[in-house]
């Protein structure tokens, strides 16, 4: 009966133990969003913004200073009474690197916690794709010492974290790149699709509702790629193949890239622009500026509407941000990151 008793006091303490953990993981991602924004606040103005009381409060502030994800920042001026200390979110308690490899070059910009850019740079490569990105984040790792993760956006399919299939990388073919990378860096990372990174971009940018779904067509260096957009998450399908659509046989044989100088979008692309459209029925059909999308743009539209027999079809609109968009895409999947591993921390 002694054990049976013991026993139940202990499983009461773990319950109690784990929600007061869960509690504090609130109440510190309540202070932390508030914090992020960039701004200086003394411990009672984020009492009164949180909601939460100014001994918890205090308690959290400053063991975030002592881990120095905070900094103080000086005292408040008071018209009467003590003088309130401010405390500031550092944005050097973690930073992240992004890269794009896209044709035979990398480009890197160092993120810090808030988002902002830090450093970039530009690399021509001429040979070892994969032992120039390790050099990079080892190299990039000894002048940073918060850096903490990577992002890599790479113009090739992907199933995880292995490069399937791509035409411009065939030395990348069969690796795991995201292994290799964060073995020889020691640092946690992710891999993408170049166009799963813009068309998050793309849905972050335009300020899109959870229910609005938008496709996005670009044609790159590397070929003509598409993504499908749902609730600001790029669809990716069982096998890692939707939107790659350069794996068609009929679209890679037209050897389409950023530099085709064609007067008319070949109708088998066109075909593969209505019928994606079709079977999605997305919100928005996004075509990244480039001639042959400027000039058939309208041809788009009026082919839409034959096919969707209505007056309600997808808006078809021609944006020049592919690059803004995919560095927006690679930040906000940085800063996911680096909020998971202050998570882990805690």
């Amino acid at each position: 009966m002694m054990i049976m008793k013991t026993a139940e006091k202990a499983g009461i303490r773990r319950i109690i133990m784990a929600d007061a953990t869960v509690l504090k993981e609130m109440n510190l991602g309540k202070i932390r969003a508030v914090l992020c924004s960039g701004c200086s606040l003394s411990k009672t103005a984020l009492a009164d913004i949180t909601g939460l009381s100014f001994p918890t409060v205090g308690k959290i502030v400053d063991e975030m200073v002592k881990t120095r994800e905070l900094q103080a920042m000086g005292m408040q001026s008071s018209s009467g009474g003590r003088c309130s200390r401010l405390y500031q979110y550092n944005p050097d308690f973690r930073n992240a690197i992004a890269l794009i490899l896209e044709g035979q070059t990398i480009d890197w910009f160092l993120l810090d916690s808030l988002g902002m850019t830090k450093n970039q740079g530009h690399i021509d490569v001429e040979a070892g794709l994969l032992e120039t990105m390790a050099l990079l984040l080892q190299t990039v790792r000894r002048s940073e010492p918060s850096l903490c993760c990577f992002v890599l956006g790479i113009a090739a399919n992907i199933d995880g974290a292995i490069v399937q299939q791509s035409y411009e990388y065939p030395e990348l073919k069969g690796i795991n790149i995201l292994k290799e990378l964060e073995c020889a860096s020691g640092l946690k990372g992710a891999v993408g699709n170049d166009m799963e990174f813009s068309a998050e971009g793309s849905w972050q940018r335009l300020r899109l509702n959870d229910k609005t779904s938008l496709i996005s067509f670009y044609l790159g260096k590397c070929g003509f790629g598409s993504s499908f957009v749902f609730n600001g998450k790029a669809l990716k399908g069982s096998h890692n193949v939707a939107g790659e659509i350069e794996l068609l046989p009929w679209i890679h044989q037209e050897k389409l890239t950023q530099d085709v100088s064609a007067n008319t979008l070949p109708e088998s692309v066109l075909q593969c622009i209505l019928t994606y459209a079709l079977v999605a029925d997305p919100d928005i059909i996004q075509l990244y500026s480039h001639p042959l999308f400027l000039q058939s743009k309208q041809e788009i539209a009026d082919r839409l509407k034959q096919c969707y027999n209505s007056d309600k079809i997808p808006v078809v609109r021609v944006s020049d941000r592919f690059r803004m968009d995919y560095e927006i895409g690679l930040s906000r999947r940085a800063l996911t990151m680096m909020a998971e591993l202050k998570d882990e921390s805690c």
